[in-house]
């Protein structure tokens, strides 16, 4: 079997524009993907720069290999800002810069100044292995759990792709190659055939990295509340029911606290629906610096009423934080343009027992919260016997 360097050389280009208008479409579905157009851009650069090579002997030779590699490294970096972003993970530009410019004058040295064919590919191999022994060690080290399934498929495709740049600096160029790649013998030829299977395995290890997180994304949209960032009314039962019963369990307390804004259709009426959503969105963000608990699950239940769960915490550390939560709340406005808006909350805390279901707690909490209510509102009311015996024996609001 005879294998063409011009000829896989043109199965690349074409499979580089096939990847480069797939994902384009793709990202034309999936605009909320900020990820995907890094990517995208990525792959158009790659593409661009493989032309540019493929063309030698028809654009001036500075165009085709000295800016046909430098777009090759180009959009390496820019694939790798796009994991770095997919993780959440600030980038560092500094060594990839550096190495981009140390690779182009390389390539632009070994072109020119001493023509070298085997010390390009040596540079292209080694640039190449960096980057995919880089791509693989951030996705395996900081892998979020929500992602880290397809984080490790693809960061093991990386790390083979790694693999694979370094076995080719190992491969013989033909003696009579002389500065013609095409020339350059079965073996490396060979290395063309496997880096197009290893650029068809790190396009699909990029699908499922964005498949994951598209389904990551989209099972948080339905359990998020969509103008707090907190959990809604499905999600804090559901997650509530599953902490509490870990908790009586284990012989662990579980505090639960309810707090209603107080005149809060008064807020509506008087400044608007818009005003209405700032102040639900002051109140997310009092709620989070007041009540800081390990693994507490803050939801926004409905409306302006909210029910924070604190597993773990005992009756006084949940009135504490009610407390802290009720000040904050008492002592800031939020601002709505050049409007300040006072707000107060009444709140209810209820603490569980054995045999208590998470939909009865729930109940208790609501007894006191608008007992708080009745006696004036802005305060803390905690659940007694007669708020147990009632949620007990009434229908739960859950």
């Amino acid at each position: 079997m005879h294998l063409d360097i011009p000829t896989l050389a043109l199965v690349s280009l074409l499979m580089g524009i096939a990847a480069s208008v797939g994902f384009t479409s793709l990202m034309a579905v999936l605009n909320t993907q900020k990820v995907l157009r890094i990517w995208v851009a990525s792959i158009w650069v790659n593409t661009l720069g493989i032309t540019l090579i493929g063309l030698r002997n028809h654009i001036p030779d500075v165009i085709s290999i000295v800016v046909g590699n430098g777009l090759l490294v180009t959009g390496n970096i820019l694939a790798l800002k796009g994991i770095a972003q997919h993780l959440g993970l600030p980038m560092r530009w500094r060594w990839p810069c550096s190495l981009a410019a140390v690779y182009t004058s390389a390539i632009a040295w070994f072109a020119f100044a001493s023509p070298n064919l085997g010390a390009r590919l040596l540079a292209g191999s080694l640039q190449a292995m960096a980057f995919n022994f880089a791509y693989a060690y951030l996705l395996l080290r900081y892998s979020e759990p929500d992602i880290r399934k397809s984080c490790r498929i693809a960061g093991a495709v990386l790390m083979i792709n790694g693999l694979f740049y370094l076995a080719r600096v190992f491969v013989p160029l033909d003696p009579a190659s002389s500065q013609d790649l095409t020339m350059a013998g079965m073996p490396v030829a060979a290395t063309y055939v496997v880096g197009i299977l290893a650029t068809l395995a790190s396009y699909f290890a990029l699908l499922q990295l964005i498949t994951e997180r598209l389904m990551v994304d989209l099972r948080r949209a339905a359990r998020t509340d969509g103008l707090t960032g907190l959990l809604n009314r499905s999600a804090i039962v559901a997650e509530g029911r599953a902490a509490l019963e870990r908790c009586l369990e284990r012989g662990q307390p579980f505090a639960l606290l309810i707090f209603d804004l107080d005149h809060f259709k008064q807020i509506n009426d008087r400044w608007g629906h818009d005003a209405g959503d700032a102040v639900l969105r002051h109140v997310t963000q009092m709620l989070r610096k007041a009540i800081q608990w390990p693994h507490q699950l803050a939801s926004r239940y409905g409306g302006e009423e909210f029910v924070v769960a604190l597993p773990g915490a005992t009756l006084v550390q949940g009135l504490e934080a009610a407390e802290r939560l009720r000040l904050a709340l008492a002592h800031s406005h939020a601002r709505v343009g050049d409007q300040t808006i006072p707000v107060t909350a009444s709140i209810g805390v209820a603490t569980a027992r054995q045999g208590t279901r998470f939909e009865h707690l729930v109940r208790q909490a609501d007894q006191a919260m608008y007992r708080t209510k009745f006696d004036g509102r802005n305060g803390v009311s905690f659940a007694g016997d007669r708020d147990s015996r009632l949620a007990e024996a009434g229908d739960t609001r859950c």
